[in-house]
């Protein structure tokens, strides 16, 4: 059994029109639900063995604070520049090329991706997953390369909304 754990980047700033979707930074609301993302995490001991990350600002900043929330490595964050943009069978191929040592991966990227995989994953439907929504998926495969074969089932979800 593999665990997958994606979470949507946090809430972003459009306050300066001009910079490229790639640069946007987090609003201080999306600062905050990540730190309460983090907490949770932290206090149902979820700690992954690898973190892939879109190297986009408000993805990769999303990834920081929660990593330092559940103590993960900084430096053990992997970049991985097609996340960003990625549709659901791009990010299937990336999370099939991960090794099998890990046993437990978290993903941060983007919407509409992150629903349409989480909906693929798992058989319990999810509208919309909000910014820094956060979903651990139990999937029945002992090898990455097998992700998207066989539905999976939804161990949490957290949603910052839920957490006040």
């Amino acid at each position: 059994m593999k665990q997958l754990i994606l979470v949507r980047h946090g809430k972003s700033s459009w306050a300066y029109p001009d910079l490229d979707d790639f640069y946007r930074p987090l609003k201080p609301r999306g600062i905050n639900d990540a730190f309460g993302v983090g907490e949770e995490l932290l206090a149902r001991n979820v700690f992954p063995d690898l973190i892939l990350a879109s190297p986009a600002i408000r993805a990769m900043n999303t990834a920081i604070i929660i990593a330092r929330k559940i103590d993960f490595p900084l430096q053990r964050i992997i970049a991985n520049e097609s996340i960003y943009e990625a549709s659901v069978s791009e990010l299937l191929r990336i999370i099939s090329r991960v090794e099998d040592s890990v046993e437990t991966l978290m993903v941060f990227g983007h919407n509409p991706s992150f629903t349409s995989l989480v909906n693929q994953l798992q058989t319990e439907p999810m509208y919309n997953l909000p910014t820094t929504g956060t979903v651990g998926i139990s999937l029945p495969i002992n090898h990455w390369a097998d992700v998207g074969k066989k539905k999976g089932e939804r161990l949490f979800s957290i949603l910052p909304r839920e957490l006040d």
